[in-house]
């Protein structure tokens, strides 16, 4: 194996004027972004979009909510049981578990700010962020033993299978009346 001095290595840095360049350049493409994002949302088009989305999401809240859950993240969790060894597959399923994920986790989240008295809602987003950060912990470490000693295929039909009945409580939940109203 040959060594090489490092004195005779080709200098390759950027002079400071080309540095000094380029962030003039970065700011200037920022500057025309953020002009170019003003005309945008103040365009009849970006008006026309929101209120298509937000049609969508009326839509969605009656019809997905209801239905679609428990049916789409199980199988995207069965999907990457099976194909895990698959580069391409496996990242369209992961794909489709963060967008089945994002159609439940945004209409909850809309939910709890909607619902939340003002004066109470620092209060209450603390409190379910720092739930949320300890929360994430233990799955890791309880995902990651189990598949040391279960595999990978079967962890996933677990998860599965998890998710099925927790989609399945919650529907019944949904369906029955837990405390009457008072007349």
């Amino acid at each position: 194996m040959a060594r090489v001095k490092l004195s005779k290595l080709p200098d390759r840095s950027i002079p400071h004027s080309k540095h000094l360049l380029l962030l003039i350049t970065l700011f200037v493409g920022a500057i025309a972004l953020v002009l170019l994002l003003d005309g945008l949302i103040q365009s009849s088009v970006y008006q026309s979009l929101q209120q298509f989305a937000f049609w969508i999401g009326d839509r969605y809240q009656q019809w997905f909510t209801q239905h679609q859950y428990q049916i789409n993240h199980p199988l995207a969790l069965i999907g990457l049981a099976f194909f895990y060894q698959h580069l391409w597959a496996s990242l369209l399923l992961i794909g489709l578990l963060g967008a089945f994920a994002s159609l439940v986790g945004i209409p909850m989240q809309t939910t709890i700010q909607q619902e939340t008295p003002e004066a109470m809602r620092g209060k209450v987003f603390g409190l379910q962020n720092n739930a949320i950060n300890i929360a994430l912990s233990l799955p890791l470490v309880l995902a990651g033993v189990s598949e040391t000693l279960f595999g990978l295929r079967v962890v996933f039909l677990a998860l599965a299978a998890l998710t099925i009945a927790g989609a399945t409580l919650t529907w019944y939940i949904s369906r029955t009346t837990i405390f009457k109203p008072s007349s």
